[in-house]
């Protein structure tokens, strides 16, 4: 299957060597377009900002794999050693700075094709093939065991079940 980014971009969700350098060229792309034209995030007041992430995109199958029993709090990047803003690659759970640092997260993305990454910041996952933030319950383990590593405690889920009147 291929997705698109913006209005006509296309990745296919598990690229061969032939269409490395293809993937490539897409992701950056998509990332000058997105450089000229940014999502706007909807304003709730003057200091709150909400980032309304996807609730599935087609690279959960092919991109997210299981986290290992641990992840540290605040890694550094694996390339240039920064831990400033870190994101795990969420296919091999790499270590990379962001887009904001020294870019090397995208890079990697690149050069991998892996598409999926997740925030140390906030523990939000970004997938480069959607140009998106992305939320779903396969991604909940990794966003677990990145908040034993932020807190020293696991998240807190709540169900409608456990919310008392």
């Amino acid at each position: 299957g291929a997705t698109t980014i913006g209005d006509h971009k296309e990745i296919k969700s598990s690229p061969s060597e032939h269409d490395e350098e293809e993937l490539a060229d897409k992701i950056l792309m998509a990332e000058l377009e997105k450089q000229q034209n940014p999502v706007e995030p909807v304003k709730l007041n003057d200091n709150v900002f909400a980032v309304h992430p996807k609730p599935w995109c087609e690279h959960l199958e092919n991109h997210v794999n299981s986290a290992p029993a641990t992840l540290e709090k605040s890694p550094a990047c694996q390339t240039c050693g920064d831990n400033s803003e870190s994101w795990y690659c969420l296919s091999c759970y790499q270590m990379n700075c962001s887009r904001y640092v020294n870019e090397h997260a995208l890079f990697h993305g690149i050069d991998s094709g892996h598409l999926m990454t997740l925030s140390m910041a906030d523990l939000s996952v970004w997938c480069y093939g959607c140009d998106s933030y992305v939320h779903n319950e396969k991604l909940l383990d990794a966003k677990d065991k990145g908040h034993i590593a932020k807190f020293g405690v696991p998240a807190v889920s709540v169900s409608l079940e456990t919310v008392q009147e």
